[in-house]
């Protein structure tokens, strides 16, 4: 078990380098520079194993996460559906009993009359009622290329980025 943090053996990699840069003439500090270096590389495939591990797990409760996040939008849509069957249930019934208001234990419901539009053939509505939205984006991918043909752009510059790759 590795007892050194990631970041502790990348610093006494880099300070290690630096020593073995200095000791050229010196054939046991160089060697025992050698020796440290490879004892730091298997430390750092070591902790590196074991951070792979920890980002595979953290992937993987992600993915738990977002089966019980689609299951509770499920759960959720279901609520909604039989909330509003109820309600429409409870106005039928009101309107039946030519009932306007009614009182229980619990509190008091009644129903009221209200309109809205509902559309029926959406290509007969005049231009006059139809509103047209509009949303600014770049087009990253054409600014990208202008850059790469043309040098520069002002507002915008090529930047280079890592992923990591796990297979």
């Amino acid at each position: 078990i590795s007892i050194m943090k990631l970041y502790e053996i990348k610093k006494n990699l880099v300070e290690t380098l630096d020593l073995l840069t200095e000791v050229n003439h010196d054939e046991l500090a160089k060697e025992n520079c050698e020796e440290m270096l490879e004892f730091l590389k298997e430390e750092l495939k070591s902790k590196s194993g074991s951070v792979l591990k920890y980002i595979r797990n953290l992937e993987s409760e992600k993915e738990i996460v977002r089966e019980e996040i689609e299951r509770l939008e499920k759960f959720k849509k279901t609520k909604e559906k039989k909330l509003e069957f109820l309600k429409k249930y409870l106005v039928q019934t009101m309107l039946e009993l030519k009932e306007k208001k009614i009182e229980t234990d619990l509190g008091s419901y009644g129903i009221r009359k209200s309109t809205k539009v509902q559309i029926v053939d959406e290509t007969l509505i005049p231009e006059d009622f139809i509103k047209i939205k509009t949303e600014k984006t770049l087009d990253k991918i054409g600014i990208a290329n202008y850059i790469k043909n043309y040098g520069e752009l002002a507002g915008a510059k090529i930047i280079e980025n890592y992923s990591l790759q796990i297979r």
